[in-house]
């Protein structure tokens, strides 16, 4: 009787520079790879949070090729409007809690990037 021996790669191959890549699900259930390989945890978090998913509640992923896992996901939950109309709302989930601070910290930015625009639009 043959035995295959299988190995679970524990480091990132050494060709492999990149560590975070995104994937968006198609129709199929299938993941495929959104824009490039990213090194840097910031820009990575910063392209998942501005990725559409392919499809109308389609799952988008940040994959960590260091640790071999999903670091981020998008989840979607269905909401009824006032007025009846039923919405997807994105909600970004981060199992790294490194990644949640660098995602609270880009929504603030983003939030004062707003509020300063409203302000200067109001002075004109």
């Amino acid at each position: 009787m043959n035995h295959t021996l299988t190995t679970v790669m524990t480091e990132p191959d050494p060709a492999t520079s990149h560590r975070y890549q995104i994937y968006r699900q198609a129709r199929n259930g299938l993941h495929y790879s959104h824009g490039g390989a990213i090194d840097s945890p910031t820009d990575a978090v910063a392209l998942f949070l501005q990725t559409p998913p392919a499809f109308e509640g389609g799952e988008v992923r940040l994959w960590d090729h260091h640790a071999q896992r999903s670091v981020a996901s998008a989840d979607w939950h269905i909401e009824t409007t006032r007025i009846g109309f039923t919405v997807r709302r994105r909600s970004n989930e981060f199992q790294d809690p490194a990644l949640t601070t660098i995602a609270k910290g880009i929504a603030e930015r983003e939030a004062l990037a707003q509020t300063l625009s409203a302000d200067v639009r109001m002075t004109i």
